[in-house]
Order: structure tokens, then C-alpha cells, then sequence
């Protein structure tokens, strides 16, 4: 059975990311990784985009937003092959999901998380679902040495 779980996040009327998450610490929300990814010239947009798919993968796990939780999922952008996987490929990478913490082990035997994100100018909406490991899935471990 495929599970899914949405969210979005406005951000219209913001000038930072903390503005975001506030009163909840910004770095205890984003990872180290995913601050360097979204920090490097990237906008609110973007911070928006990654915030939503982390409350999407809470719903779609059914669990409580708080920043503990938020921190635990991490989005980063799988790198494709032809990329060399380096941070400075500008190609566009479907964002994939590492549960860590005290989400760590919540996806189901053959299973991972996958997310879609989406924006306008002031919203950012994303969509959570269970489905079936590919042959081509990246390890996410690997991501984390190049971002």
C-alpha cells in the first residue's frame, strides 16, 4: 500500500531562512549538509521547498513536527551519474530523503521515501510517498560527501 503525506510552506512576506522555522533553531532544523546545499547563493524559495518536503515526510510518517523531527529528515539532491558528483554541478537533481535520528529505520522493509517539490513566488508545496526501492536508487551517505 503506497502512503503519502503533503505540505506547503509560505514564505511571501519573509527576508531569511530562520524566518522560516522560527522559534525553532535553524540549525537544528537543517542539517550541516542541507545548510551548505541551501546557503550557496540558493533563495528563500528554495529554503521554503526543502522545509515543506521535511513536514510532508512527517505526515506522511505520522509524526509530530518539532525540530528534533525536522532535523531528522534530511533532503538533499540525489547527483546523477553524469554529474561527477561534485558541489558544483548545476544540474537539476530529484531531492531524495535520509531518515535519520529517531526517524532512523521508519521506512518500510524494500521501501524509500520519496519527495516532489513544486513552488510559485511566495509558496512551496511538496508531496511524501512510501514506494518500492529502484535498482538506481543512490545512497544518500555517498551525497553528504560531496555537498
Amino acid at each position: 500500500m503506497t502512503r503519502w503525506g503533503s505540505a506547503a510552506v509560505a514564505f511571501g512576506e519573509l527576508t531569511a531562512p530562520w524566518q522560516l522555522v522560527e522559534p525553532m533553531p535553524l540549525e537544528v532544523v537543517f542539517s550541516r549538509q542541507e545548510r551548505l546545499r541551501s546557503g550557496a547563493g540558493r533563495t528563500l524559495q528554495h529554503w521554503a521547498g526543502r522545509l515543506a518536503a521535511k513536514y510532508a515526510v512527517l505526515r506522511l510518517l505520522d509524526e509530530p513536527v518539532t525540530a528534533e523531527h525536522l532535523g531528522a529528515v534530511e533532503v538533499l539532491p540525489l547527483p546523477a551519474p553524469l554529474c561527477g558528483r561534485t558541489a558544483a554541478c548545476l544540474h537539476g537533481h530529484p531531492p531524495g530523503v535520509r531518515l535519520t535520528g529517531p526517524l532512523d529505520g521508519r521506512e518500510e522493509p524494500g521501501t524509500r521515501v520519496r519527495v516532489s517539490v513544486s513552488h510559485t513566488a511566495d509558496l512551496a508545496f511538496a508531496v511524501a510517498l512510501t514506494a518500492a526501492r529502484l535498482a538506481e536508487d543512490h545512497d544518500l551517505e555517498a551525497v553528504t560527501a560531496w555537498t
